[in-house]
């Protein structure tokens, strides 16, 4: 497998979207051929029922839904596939991975917290998934004409999973399992398009005009406040608002809070660790004031393999580690992203940015 080392992928100001994925793809060719290769067989091993047929067809079905969503970052995405030399079908798999499998014994699963305490307000997530995507995981960091900057952590080939941008907003997400999926949108778009915002209500219209795919979680989050959407087709339902809570802290992990949404969960679906995660977090969470107590709340070895922070490997079928994560300081535009487990890894890869707040 090729360790691509964490990279930061910077696109060049003035770049067309095409030009910047192109750029992208081409860097990055062999490992995001090598990276789509290894997610086509985990989704065909854990859904018998997609043949090549099938999957060319739904992969199609997304990419039309996707350009007509968003026309500037279908672009990119195709920058993406020509630079690598991808199929369409084999570029909606690398960025749509989750959801298209739809899906069945799902036990990849991250933890999103955001706290304000008045003084500071700050937002992180670890990304657990799939053990063989850690090697591919990038940062990328883009700037708009107009100098917006967003900063994301991403796998290459992919436009983006999670991210903070230069008006202090942070996008997080997790996967929830429900039911109702059906052809829609790449949601890393989504998170794109979110981060391309500059208030928390942009954001919250942009993921609830989405014609998403299936369930995630997701955190909308700036200076002020912040607040989570447990979001699926026909249904999107706020499970958090920070402003509604003492201590100004929220969080989530991989099941179901919302009323409505816990009645579409598939509960044979969810994640062997959530729950376990989910106490952690409740218990230690009050601990976090400032930037650096996010960061090691994320990285916390308590119950160790089955912890925040874990290389427990749940199943032989979709073995789910912590591959990496993200913390931000909202005010400060403070952000650091890492690949791998700071105590047990050697794959472990750290980088800390400044993002240029715009003052609004």
């Amino acid at each position: 497998m090729i360790d691509v080392g964490f990279p930061i992928i910077v696109a060049k100001q003035g770049e067309s979207p095409r030009e910047r994925g192109q750029h992208h793809g081409e860097q990055f060719r062999f490992a995001i051929k090598e990276l789509v290769e290894i997610r086509t067989k985990l989704m065909c091993e854990k859904n018998a029922k997609l043949t090549k047929q099938t999957i060319e067809k739904l992969a199609f079905e997304q990419w039309k839904i996707t350009s007509d969503y968003d026309r500037e970052l279908l672009e990119e995405l195709e920058g993406i596939r020509i630079g690598a030399n991808l199929s369409v079908e084999e570029i909606v798999i690398l960025n749509n991975y989750t959801d298209f499998r739809d899906i069945q014994v799902d036990d990849q699963g991250c933890s999103l917290v955001y706290a304000n305490d008045g003084r500071n307000a700050v937002g992180g997530q670890t990304w657990d998934m799939h053990g063989s995507a850690k090697l591919y995981a990038c940062c990328m960091e883009i700037v708009s004409s107009d100098g917006h900057q967003q900063l994301l952590f991403s796998v290459v080939g992919c436009v983006g999973m999670m991210g903070y941008n230069s008006d202090g907003l942070m996008i997080g997400i997790n996967n929830i399992n429900t039911d109702g999926a059906r052809s829609g949108v790449l949601w890393p778009v989504v998170v794109r398009k979110m981060l391309q915002q500059s208030k928390i209500s942009e954001a919250r219209r942009v993921l609830q005009e989405a014609p998403v795919t299936s369930g995630h979680n997701y955190l909308i989050a700036d200076a002020e406040y912040g607040e989570m959407w447990e979001v699926m087709p026909d249904l999107s339902e706020q499970v958090a608002d920070s402003r509604q809570v003492i201590s100004g802290q929220i969080f989530h992990t991989n099941h179901c809070l919302g009323l409505h949404a816990k009645q579409r969960e598939l509960m044979l679906a969810q994640t062997s660790t959530t729950h376990v995660r989910y106490g952690l977090l409740e218990k230690k969470v009050k601990q976090v004031s400032n930037m650096e107590d996010l960061y090691n709340l994320l990285n916390d070895h308590e119950n160790y393999p089955q912890a925040i922070c874990s290389n427990f490997q749940t199943s032989s079928i979709d073995p789910s580690i912590t591959c990496g994560g993200a913390v931000g300081d909202l005010r400060s535009g403070r952000v650091r992203m890492w690949r791998g487990d700071p105590l047990y890894d050697h794959h472990f890869v750290g980088h800390d940015f400044e993002i240029a707040l715009r003052v609004t």
